[in-house]
């Protein structure tokens, strides 16, 4: 089998309060992203429990969160199955898009997620499958992620220009890339 996207890093999240009907499916999707040779971050979806993140500290919780916004920073695509509703893969999928990162979004069955259908954005990739043709859904979404992928370009600054964009950045608390990103974006709607 060939394998398409090796270097490819992939952040994984099902809701754990799903778990108990789409535990199978979690488990398929993860298999065909490692047989595809993936790097892929898991939240361990597979043996966390709602008991289990309900016991967390307060602190602990945040150190979670503060986990899950290094992983869709650190990913390349957010792969997620949505077949069961949850507010915390909502989020985390606008969050992954907030960040640019394309979101492949499987479920099963024949009602497509609602509250997915208000986010406009081309990185939003949604998918229904089975599980007779996971293998090549999951395929044509993670080619048509890499499509979406953000591409790193380096550039060389001044140190004024640096020491501008460290204190833009804190002071809008944006990322300096993001802030670039938009000036450019910005000069592009002028040239339409």
């Amino acid at each position: 089998m060939t394998r398409f996207f090796v270097k490819m890093k992939i952040y994984f999240v099902g809701s754990i309060k799903g778990k108990s009907k789409y535990l199978d499916n979690y488990k398929a999707i993860i298999k065909v992203l490692k047989d595809q040779g993936v790097s892929l971050i898991c939240q361990d979806v597979l043996n966390t429990t709602e008991e289990i993140v309900s016991s967390l500290s307060d602190e602990r919780k945040v150190k979670h969160y503060k986990n899950v916004l290094k992983w869709i920073n650190s990913a390349d695509v957010v792969v997620t199955e949505i077949s069961y509703p949850s507010i915390n893969i909502g989020h985390e999928i606008s969050l992954a898009l907030e960040k640019g990162k394309p979101v492949v979004a499987l479920y099963t069955g024949k009602n497509e997620p609602h509250l997915l259908q208000g986010l406009i954005s081309e990185k939003l990739i949604i998918l229904n499958y089975n599980f007779n043709d996971l293998k090549e859904v999951l395929k044509d979404g993670l080619k048509d992620a890499r499509g979406q992928m953000d591409i790193r370009f380096t550039m060389l600054l001044s140190p004024k220009i640096v020491n501008f964009l460290n204190k833009i950045s804190k002071k809008k608390n944006t990322p300096k890339s993001v802030f670039i990103r938009s000036l450019i974006e910005k000069e592009m709607e002028k040239e339409k």
